[in-house]
């Protein structure tokens, strides 16, 4: 991660560095991503770089971290707020955001491509490792919250059906990620419905008859 003294700059600088950053991972992949060029985009020094980041690796990681936040927004995931009736809405509220994110920030597309299959570094796989073991977490959690509140099927053990949400989802972002350019704004946006739409079908709780 970056070293502490980054984080004491001033937030708009912090964010110009990691988006920057973000765009050249995205489109050149970690290999492809010339430090240099980087460093030239960003307008700072070599120096400069080293003073925030170790190396290269290190910058990759922070800017998951920023990335993971716009995909997994804390303040939005507290299922203490969920009740029967808002539960799926809101569900179908946070795919929204993530798809409006995803509108803003196109890099984010590239940059999951480059989560699900990053380079062999020391600390690289781990910080993937620990994000993705903390959206796996938040999963349970949530279906745990439904089978309580009666809108996620309690007919199966909360652990068979987080395994098949997480292969359902991993599956699905890889599948989409691979074939973002095959469809414009609006073939993406029926994609990104159905989808959550699966999920929603594969885990609510069976209409009698």
């Amino acid at each position: 991660m970056a070293r502490p003294r980054f984080q004491n700059l001033d937030r708009a600088t912090r964010w110009g560095i990691l988006e920057t950053a973000a765009e050249e991972f995205a489109a050149r992949g970690f290999e492809g991503t010339s430090l240099n060029r980087l460093i030239d985009r960003l307008g700072i020094s070599k120096g400069s770089f080293y003073y925030y980041f170790d190396d290269k690796a290190d910058l990759l990681t922070t800017v998951v971290d920023h990335a993971w936040a716009m995909f997994l927004p804390m303040e939005k995931l507290d299922l203490g707020k969920y009740d029967a009736s808002s539960y799926w809405p809101a569900l179908e509220g946070l795919m929204q955001d993530v798809r409006a994110r995803i509108r803003e920030k196109p890099w984010l597309v590239g940059l999951t491509r480059l989560m699900y299959d990053p380079p062999d570094l020391p600390g690289v796989r781990e910080a993937l490792a620990e994000r993705f073991n903390e959206a796996r977490q938040w999963q349970a959690d949530l279906i745990r919250r439904g089978q309580d509140l009666g809108t996620v099927r309690a007919d199966l053990p909360a652990e068979l059906l987080q395994v098949l949400l997480v292969g359902a989802d991993e599956a699905s972002d890889r599948w989409m990620v691979a074939n973002w350019n095959r469809f414009d704004e609006s073939g993406r946006e029926h994609l990104f419905e159905e989808i959550f739409m699966i999920f929603r079908r594969m885990l609510e709780t069976p209409r009698e008859g």
